[in-house]
């Protein structure tokens, strides 16, 4: 079976590591993970906050209705 890996870009590089190796690295230092998980939450609930608004923006700015006419 093929390995999927995780890319993670840095400054100077990228690195590219395994599910499994990610989550070693991250055991050794349980508030990372604590930190990594919380900080993705917010991210996540962000973006679908965002896409909501864009969403709703869309569809109020559009200049015909759904009849194809023009306003």
């Amino acid at each position: 079976m093929r390995q999927k890996y995780v890319e993670i870009r840095l400054t100077k590089c990228r690195l590219f590591l395994t599910e499994p190796e990610l989550q070693n690295l991250l055991s050794l230092n349980p508030l990372l993970w604590k930190e990594g998980i919380r900080r993705g939450k917010y991210i996540l609930r962000a973006r679908a906050a965002k896409g909501r608004q864009a969403g709703g923006k869309q569809a109020e700015e559009l200049p015909w209705n759904l009849k194809g006419g023009m306003r």
